[in-house]
């Protein structure tokens, strides 16, 4: 297998520590370690940035911007129409947080919309619509982002990455001992940036109940936190395919979740239907209430439910290299 292009370069929000950022470091890192040389371009690409210190760990090395022939430049959907503009290279987008490009919130469409003529006026989106895009490589985070661009006409290739040291094999090796050891408590865990309003309707209505952010948390001490509860719930609009409901599950925690974005579909989210909430029904508090009940009583039952969603994380970095040399490498002649 050989290289398909000279260089790779990676374009990443300089000075940002998220779950896409580091998504960026990890593709460099695998491109470099299947024999596609690539590097890390910092955004925006006149200043100087310093890889955040728990990236460093990819050992993504970093270059700098330039638009040259037999180089990829691939753009995160946030610079997206960059990559309408990146000649004599090729341009590519990869689609890892579709309402990021959209706008899209749910709660309230005319907002959305309005949003998204704001992303156009400020050129993060293109006049054109997605469309403009069908002459770029497009890559898939998720089976969402793919129906996304289907729904548009646009073909795309899958590039889902693994959520990271909670799969590598010395920590799996691990996990079944910490598993079984697990003490776990009637606690619901959330994360207080993603669906906060719904989150607080639930605590106020249901304040016998222990509800714990999560919040200034190491891996180490996430991990702790995941393994000490018996559920992580998660209200937000799920943009992409997100970690912290497979980082809960691997951990033996249940998942609750709104039914919009990539939580709608099965593929990106394989827990039970009954997991999923409209969290615009009218029945949605009373049916939630009842939901979590069960769960506390009957825990290790609704634990079990999610035993294939496990299995199927902790595979992730084997598709994750399948995936990077289907994309990124061509057969040797």
């Amino acid at each position: 297998m050989n290289p398909r292009h000279r260089h790779v370069q990676v374009v990443c929000p300089g000075g940002v520590m998220t779950a896409g950022p580091e998504a960026l470091h990890q593709l460099v890192a695998e491109l470099n370690a299947v024999g596609q040389p690539a590097s890390i371009v910092y955004h925006p690409f006149d200043r100087r940035f310093d890889t955040p210190a728990a990236y460093r760990k990819h050992g993504a090395p970093v270059g700098g911007y330039a638009q040259e022939a037999g180089t990829l430049i691939v753009f995160p959907e946030i610079f997206a129409t960059q990559a309408l503009r990146c000649a004599p290279a090729e341009g590519a987008v990869w689609w890892m947080s579709v309402n990021n490009f959209t706008g899209q919130r749910y709660m309230r469409p005319w907002r959305d919309n309005l949003r998204y003529w704001k992303y156009v006026l400020k050129g993060r989106a293109p006049w054109g619509g997605v469309k403009a895009f069908a002459g770029l490589r497009n890559f898939a985070q998720s089976d969402y982002a793919r129906d996304f661009l289907a729904g548009h006409g646009l073909a795309s290739e899958p590039l889902s990455d693994p959520i990271p040291h909670y799969t590598a094999p010395a920590y799996l090796a691990e996990l079944p001992g910490l598993l079984a050891t697990a003490r776990r408590e009637d606690v619901i865990l959330y994360n207080p940036l993603k669906g906060a309003p719904v989150t607080a309707r639930l605590m106020a209505a249901f304040p016998q109940w222990t509800f714990r952010p999560l919040r200034g948390l190491d891996r180490t001490q996430l991990a702790q936190a995941f393994l000490g509860a018996k559920l992580y719930i998660d209200f937000g609009h799920h943009p992409g395919k997100d970690r912290l409901p497979r980082e809960a599950a691997l951990h033996g925690c249940c998942v609750i979740t709104a039914r919009q974005g990539s939580a709608a579909n099965a593929v990106d989210l394989p827990i039970p239907q009954e997991c999923k909430f409209d969290v615009r029904a009218p029945d949605f508090v009373q049916r939630f209430g009842a939901r979590v009940s069960d769960l506390f009583e009957h825990f290790e039952a609704h634990s079990r439910e999610l035993e294939g969603y496990r299995a199927t994380i902790a595979q992730e970095p084997l598709r994750w290299r399948e995936q990077v040399q289907a994309a990124f490498l061509s057969a040797a002649p």
